[in-house]
């Protein structure tokens, strides 16, 4: 699974609303949308930016291989 899948996932297990990160990142809710949708790639400082509002590591949404 990509990490914009995961992230999707996180917040909607955890009930936090795309509204909180557009707060909490200052991106616009159009991007975070296309983010989270996949309609658009994700660059490396708004996947820090989102880790950062969620109080998680970049670690914590990808997948590690042996």
């Amino acid at each position: 699974m990509v990490v914009q899948k995961r992230i999707a996932r996180y917040l909607s297990e955890s009930g936090i609303t795309q509204a909180f990160i557009c707060k909490k990142t200052g991106m616009s809710p159009k991007r975070v949308s296309d983010i989270l949708t996949m309609k658009t790639r994700m660059r490396a400082d708004e996947y820090e930016s989102i880790c950062k509002a969620l109080g998680k590591t970049p670690n914590d949404f990808m997948e590690v291989r042996a």
